[in-house]
């Protein structure tokens, strides 16, 4: 079967996510299965039926929405909208993913007069396309139909992301913290994602239920206020987490009870032993060969004070030399893990200067990094808006 999946902002980070997790579970994904149409939409063949591909949305966090390839691009709307079951009231929309220019609204309102069914038609506020938020709030996944006008064909919307539900865990949690860490779910979701799929050690359940408990462990020495670890969490992994401040643990633990609490989730060892698993260290001397099973790291270390300047000369020569060591002593004491270190997925700062050039603190660390033992998964992948002048680089890492 074909499906359409349409990635988020962060399109290369999303599409790297999307493949791990379709490699990481048997999705039966070849080198020829996946064509890119756009920078936001991937054309890709599965051997899976159309339930257990929408399933995917729940795991992913680049991913907005989900099509299942049903007609071939010049098909008539109104044939396709007939065999729809009409049991009740639908709504009806149509988005365009296409390059030409259409009017949607007009299309879907001509569909409908050709079906004659009591058949309500909504219009996209993005342009010619519902939006995300749109689509989950008309439930043009479950309850209703969308269709989407792809180069290749028509596709028909089975899964959306469920908007409320991070927004829920970027705004509701009980602690947050500017300095102590700030990294948005969506991210921390990828990045999950990313590592545990680069290492191949995700199990691959025939029913498609999220990763078991007992699967795989994340580890993330600079937890701040914990939005790695919920990530991890909602996948079903066991977590590690540390931090040098005493805040941002207290923050972290709070923020996980929270979760724990409004998910519903159960992780036995958080709940009868947590400051084992959340605890104060510093992870430049922590001793990583205490953890006595395969691990994976996914954090975000300190990227300096927040700022909304660009940085000058002297701040530039300072950042370089303080951050730079944080991440070069963190990494080579990091190699105390020996052989249960599987994979190191970690955010990197990139600061504009006030002389219209970056600071990559990657760039400036990369040859010592694979000097002391690390090589590179891919090349970095750089997240953040226009106006922020400290964004992100993602790296991927393992021991030679």
């Amino acid at each position: 079967m074909i499906y359409y999946f349409i990635l988020g902002r962060e399109n290369k980070i999303s599409q790297k996510e999307l493949e791990c997790v379709l490699a990481g579970f048997d999705f039966g994904l070849t080198d020829d299965s996946v064509s890119i149409l756009t920078d936001q939409i991937l054309e890709i063949k599965l051997d899976q039926d159309s339930k257990k591909v929408a399933e995917l949305i729940k795991i992913l966090g680049g991913t907005v929405k989900i099509y299942q390839k049903i007609a071939s691009a010049d098909e008539k709307l109104a044939d396709l909208l007939a065999k729809e079951n009409f049991s009740k009231k639908m709504i009806f929309a149509v988005s365009n993913y296409s390059k030409v220019k259409i009017d949607t609204f007009k299309l879907a309102i001509s569909a409908k007069k050709s079906v004659g069914k009591s058949i309500r038609v909504v219009d996209g506020k993005e342009d010619d396309r519902l939006s995300s938020a749109q689509s989950f709030q008309y439930k043009m996944d479950i309850e209703n139909t969308e269709y989407g006008l792809f180069e290749t064909g028509i596709g028909k919307l089975i899964a959306v992301q469920d908007i409320n539900d991070w927004s829920r865990r970027d705004y509701g949690k009980p602690r947050s913290d500017a300095v102590s860490g700030m990294l948005p779910p969506k991210l921390a979701r990828m990045m999950v994602n990313l590592a545990v799929g680069q290492t191949r050690i995700m199990n691959k359940p025939d029913n498609f239920e999220l990763i078991s408990h007992d699967s795989c462990l994340v580890v993330d020495p600079f937890c701040g206020s914990g939005n790695i670890l919920i990530e991890a969490l909602s996948l079903g992994c066991d977590l590690i987490g540390s931090d040098l401040s005493e805040r941002a643990v207290l923050d972290t633990k709070v923020n996980l009870g929270w979760f724990i609490n409004e998910s519903g989730i159960i992780n036995q060892k958080l709940s009868t032993k947590p400051d084992d698993s959340v605890f104060v260290a510093d992870a430049t001397k922590f001793d990583f060969s205490k953890i006595d099973r395969d691990f994976i790291i996914v954090s975000e270390p300190f990227l300096g004070q927040p700022r909304k300047a660009k940085l000058r000369i002297e701040e530039e020569i300072q950042a370089k030399k303080k951050i730079t060591k944080l991440y070069l002593d963190f990494l080579k004491n990091l190699l105390t893990a020996g052989d249960r270190l599987r994979a190191v997925g970690l955010v990197f700062p990139l600061f504009e200067l006030a002389n219209g050039k970056k600071l990559s603190i990657f760039n400036e660390s990369v040859d010592f990094i694979k000097e002391i033992g690390y090589a590179i998964l891919c090349p970095p992948m750089e997240y953040g808006r226009d106006y922020q002048v400290v964004k992100r680089q993602i790296v991927l890492l393992e021991q030679k």
